[in-house]
Parts: C-alpha cells; structure tokens; sequence
C-alpha cells in the first residue's frame, strides 16, 4: 500500500472562485493590500514548513498533496477513498472527512490528525509517522487474517 498525507491549506492562486488570476494580497495583487490576507499567508508558509519537514522525512515512501480545502470535489473522495483501504466503517470514515476538510488539516491514510490549526512541523513529523506505522500494521492485519485465528 501507497502511503498518502494530506496536508490542507488554502492556495494563493484561488480566491472566490477567481481561479489562477486571483492572490491572496502581496505584490502586484489586484485582490487586496499586502495587509489584507496576512492571516492566510502565514498559515501557508508554516504549513510549507510542515510539507518541507515531512519530505525530508519521508522522502518517497508516501505521496504528499496539498490541496485546498475549498476542493471538495477532490478532497471528499479522496479522504473517503484512504479510510476505506484503510478498513474504517462508513461512520468513522464521515467523522474523519468533515475533520479533514477544515483548514490546517493533516491527514495521514484517511485518518485526520490535525485540524483547524498548523501543528509545529516535528510534532507534525512525529504524529505522521506514528500513524504510517499504525495505518501500515492495521492494512497487515486485514490482509492476513489468518494470523488471528
């Protein structure tokens, strides 16, 4: 099994729907002052320090995607999707999407470690490999159920 973190935060490039042509404020922005979206651009580069730590960790032995939490389309599937192979029952997988798609979100496999809040990056680190080892234990043990005879 592919390992998958998530890691959910806004995109700079999408705003209100303006598709590649809007910022969220800075330089040669025509959507707001610098000032405006300074909230959001510190999440993102604690969150791009969060990714930066979490590569360097992980190297290739899982993906890693960002995506904006105002993708549905995608995100919603997708955590459904990892719960699934995962073995969680419809009821965990529900409680898990609706934590995963907040903002600042980490999720590792379908499972929502973080949300609502950019951890520190070795925290983040530390709770993603905690849980690729859980997830890659639990993902055996469904594979081999002879051993639980």
């Amino acid at each position: 099994m592919r390992h998958r973190v998530l890691l959910v935060r806004e995109w700079d490039s999408q705003t209100s729907g303006s598709g590649c042509c809007g910022r969220l404020g800075g330089v040669n922005c025509d959507v707001g002052d610098a000032e405006t979206y300074r909230h959001n651009r510190v999440e993102m580069e604690r969150m791009g320090a969060v990714y930066r730590a979490l590569r360097e960790e992980l190297g290739d032995a899982a993906e890693i995607t960002v995506v904006d939490p105002r993708n549905m389309i995608w995100l919603v599937p997708a955590v459904w999707r990892d719960g699934r192979a995962r073995g969680f029952d419809t009821s965990r997988i529900w409680r898990e999407v609706r934590r995963g798609v907040s903002y600042n979100a980490v999720i590792v496999d379908g499972r929502t470690l973080f949300a609502g809040h950019v951890p520190e990056p070795q925290q983040a680190v530390d709770a993603v490999l905690a849980e690729l080892a859980a997830s890659t234990a639990a993902v055996a043990a469904a594979d081999d159920p002879g051993d639980a005879a």
